[in-house]
């Protein structure tokens, strides 16, 4: 009887035994297969981060020149973007780049028409590195011209703003006349120009200087130029 009561328990502890290694191993090949996939989403994310990176670089190197031409811009790096190096003003409440309207009219002209020329070759460059490199291919940029206002008189906040956006304006349309037009169909897919007042705000603002508070607050009459990259998926 003993004898049979043990052949009972082993038959039945085999079973268990062999019921429980069918369950681990579809536990095991379930795990693997989670982690396989959740392996595969990861490397592809690390590719596409590389991939990424190596399109940064390839901003960071067609945006060099620009960085490199002080007598033109000058690269605020805390804020990632290009102001012109030289001073722009204008006559009271005065926006049109004309004689009159623009003080020290033919230096300060010859100047602007400089750098819209430089950043022509730049847009160019860029333009012709997406079609010859198939890591840009899904690569755009957003190029912002904003105009900013002194805040020297007494009047409303927003005559301001809107006296800063008709100098960016005044800005696009003074390179337009001459040529540099940055809306130009053969920059389409390209570049997406945008057109800002910044008035009184923005960041990186000219503090006042108490002792002589027209000369910094004159300063702030200037142009600020983003290019801003706009990668897609790069798989």
């Amino acid at each position: 009887m003993k004898k049979k009561n043990g052949d009972i328990f082993w038959m039945s502890f085999s079973d268990l035994m062999t019921s429980l290694f069918f369950v681990v191993l579809v536990l095991y090949l379930l795990t693997y297969v989670m982690l396989k996939k959740e392996q595969d989403k990861l490397i592809n994310i690390v590719d596409d981060l590389e991939q990424k990176l190596e399109v940064y670089n390839l901003v960071e190197q067609n945006l060099k020149p620009l960085k490199e031409n002080t007598n033109l811009f000058r690269y605020e790096e805390n804020h990632k973007r290009f102001t012109l190096a030289f001073n722009v003003n204008f006559e009271l409440s005065q926006f049109e780049i004309k004689e009159g309207k623009l003080k020290n009219f033919e230096a300060t002209a010859g100047k602007i028409e400089s750098v819209g020329k430089e950043l022509q070759n730049t847009i160019d460059t860029l333009a012709k590195r997406k079609i010859s490199n198939e890591s840009m291919q899904n690569v755009s940029y957003l190029v912002i011209i904003s105009g900013y206002a002194s805040h020297l008189l007494s009047g409303a906040q927003i005559n301001d703003y809107e006296l800063s956006y008709k100098r960016a304006y005044s800005l696009w349309n003074y390179w337009r006349q001459i040529g540099i037009d940055f809306e130009d169909p053969k920059y389409k897919g390209l570049i997406d120009l945008q057109i800002s007042g910044n008035g009184w705000g923005g960041v990186g603002r000219f503090e006042r200087d108490p002792k002589n508070y027209f000369y910094n607050e004159t300063k702030n009459q200037r142009f600020i130029i983003q290019i801003i990259p706009k990668i897609g998926n790069t798989n």
